[in-house]
């Protein structure tokens, strides 16, 4: 075995026609880290979950155009079509309690989007395929280099 170390940030790549870095939350625990699934229908977790407090407000981490604004299967969600890409990149809020925008609307980072139930799901899509939403904020998938071990 070979230890190597990687700088976790390798998928920043898929997020650099994005002009300004996502604004994550930082005042809130992750409950759930991305985990990328092995294949379009396989398990895994396509964004970052963080605990909220239930009723408390929830502020657009991107710039853009409110481009689904609604429930799926008994979900609210709020997903900004950012305007600063010339790739397809698509940032979704979800696990909201209530919305407070509308479909079309123009959202500024740090806007309020809607009201926060048990979790607050953060999700990116850059051309249709899930990235670690940590690596569009510059933060590499962990925010710091990690040890990883591989065959050889």
């Amino acid at each position: 075995m070979v230890l190597a170390l990687c700088d976790a940030s390798y998928g920043l790549a898929q997020c650099a026609d994005f002009g300004t870095p996502l604004n994550l939350p930082v005042a809130l625990s992750v409950i759930d880290q991305f985990r990328a699934p092995s294949c379009n229908w396989c398990s895994g977790n396509r964004g970052i979950e963080y605990r909220t407090e239930q009723g408390s407000v929830v502020l657009a981490v991107a710039s853009g155009v409110a481009s689904f604004v609604g429930n799926v299967a008994g979900t609210n969600y709020v997903v900004i079509k950012t305007s600063e890409t010339s790739g397809n990149l698509l940032v979704t809020h979800g696990r909201l309690h209530s919305v407070s925008v509308e479909s079309g609307a123009f959202i500024t980072v740090g806007q309020v989007v809607g009201v926060a139930g048990e979790s607050l799901y953060i999700g990116v899509r850059v051309d249709g395929q899930y990235v670690d939403p940590r690596q569009c904020a510059g933060l590499g998938s962990l925010g710091k280099p990690r040890a990883v071990l591989v065959a050889g």
